[in-house]
């Protein structure tokens, strides 16, 4: 009786929140995803006794691989911490030979991107190669990677953004030719797919994040996915201390307690590790989400839809995202640049956004090669034309499960006031 008022007043005070944001025509960037159930399951890890690291995590791992069909899935406390694992692991002792990374190996990533695709990069020891991005998709202009490509490239950090995949088959050609390392930084793009098959399932590790405001939330939590049944076992010791118990091949297992006898087997750390680990409260808040994942990307599939049909008359001022064949944008957010252009600028339009209530921001963290934390580290780029423009004029307003027609077309009006004044 006492859980079953607990959770009606929850949704009392979660559907209070969501009439606020559809009354007052106020969209936010990002909605809740969780529901009254999702945060009566959080809850309930902290009353058995154990919300740390456990069973919940696993099952949330489980979800994740089957859904996404690959072999292994590691849960985190956070993307960018999947990301930073990905790369010690790469440069560490535990590497294979011909994934090992050396310092001062380069590594080839887009310019426009979050600030820990390319911080793990630096972190460590190797070198950051940033390559321009297309305008509309955002991802990483192809023709730009094999002129980018020198003696020292030993990896591509791919980032798959805002829902987009990038163009996997001409990818995988250039590392198959070059003999480079496939990571995808799938942070914003979970449930995206290219030709059928889920972005992030391509190289040999991949990140995802669920972030409070990504596809489906656990607060702060991170996923690394790979096929590699060696390194994924490492990872999940690695993620935990370096602690054995985390270590689920009993061939290994058994090695490490035969060779370290005068050793608790409870307490025994085979591995050098961090403590990144996820809590099982943020593994339950989550867990029921990933089965909706799907419906989620269908309402933000057709509000990108109709916000693309409702703004393409000005195309000669913005540059739209748009659908590519063969790819299934799972719409992390809607972007916008604003072309150069003398009517007016991007501040002008954002500005007056605001005032209608309509959040917006830059363009993830905009071309990286301009933020303060990269100028004081080594890095090379060729020429960012595009960019710099995004950088310049790019924004995003928020695509979420909760954006529902009357929204969207409220949006397009505020878009029309906007153009009929100013041209």
């Amino acid at each position: 009786m006492m859980q079953n008022s607990i959770k009606y007043q929850i949704k009392k005070k979660l559907n209070r929140l969501n009439k606020q944001i559809q009354l007052n025509n106020n969209l936010p960037l990002s909605v809740i995803q969780y529901d009254e159930t999702d945060i009566i399951n959080c809850l309930d890890t902290l009353t058995r006794g154990w919300p740390t690291i456990g069973k919940e995590v696993q099952n949330v791992e489980k979800k994740i691989q089957k859904l996404l069909k690959t072999k292994n899935a590691i849960m985190l406390n956070s993307g960018g911490s999947a990301n930073f694992l990905i790369f010690y692991l790469l440069t560490s002792v535990y590497a294979k030979k011909n994934h090992k990374l050396k310092p001062g190996d380069e590594v080839i990533t887009p310019a426009v991107t979050w600030s820990t695709t390319v911080a793990p990069i630096i972190q460590n020891n190797l070198t950051p190669v940033l390559v321009d991005v297309n305008l509309s998709t955002y991802d990483i202009n192809i023709e730009l990677i094999e002129k980018s490509i020198t003696k020292k490239t030993r990896a591509i950090m791919l980032v798959h953004p805002l829902g987009q995949v990038c163009e996997m088959e001409r990818i995988l050609n250039i590392c198959r030719k070059y003999n480079l390392l496939l990571i995808e930084d799938n942070c914003e793009s979970i449930g995206a797919k290219y030709k059928n098959k889920f972005s992030g399932t391509f190289g040999l590790f991949s990140s995802i994040s669920m972030y409070q405001s990504h596809h489906i939330s656990s607060v702060e939590g991170g996923l690394i996915l790979t096929d590699n049944n060696y390194y994924a076992d490492i990872l999940r010791s690695m993620r935990a201390n370096g602690w054995l118990r985390e270590v689920t091949n009993e061939k290994i297992r058994k090695k490490f307690i035969s060779e370290n006898k005068n050793i608790d087997q409870s307490f025994m750390f085979p591995y050098i590790g961090f403590n990144l680990k996820p809590t099982d409260m943020a593994a339950a808040l989550v867990l029921k989400q990933i089965d909706k994942l799907n419906s989620f990307i269908s309402i933000r599939q057709k509000a990108a839809k109709n916000l693309i049909s409702g703004l393409k008359k000005y195309n000669k001022f913005l540059i739209l995202p748009q659908n590519i064949n063969n790819i299934k944008n799972s719409w992390f957010t809607f972007p916008i640049t604003v072309k150069p252009n003398n009517k007016f600028n991007k501040n002008e339009l954002v500005d007056f956004l605001t005032k209608k209530k309509i959040a917006n921001r830059p363009i993830i963290a905009g071309n990286i090669a301009e933020q303060p934390f990269l100028k004081k580290f080594k890095f090379k780029n060729s020429i960012l034309k595009n960019s710099k423009l995004i950088m310049k004029s790019g924004f995003f307003i928020g695509l979420h499960h909760k954006l529902y027609k009357k929204n969207t077309n409220y949006i397009l009006s505020v878009f029309n006031t906007f153009f009929k004044n100013k041209i």
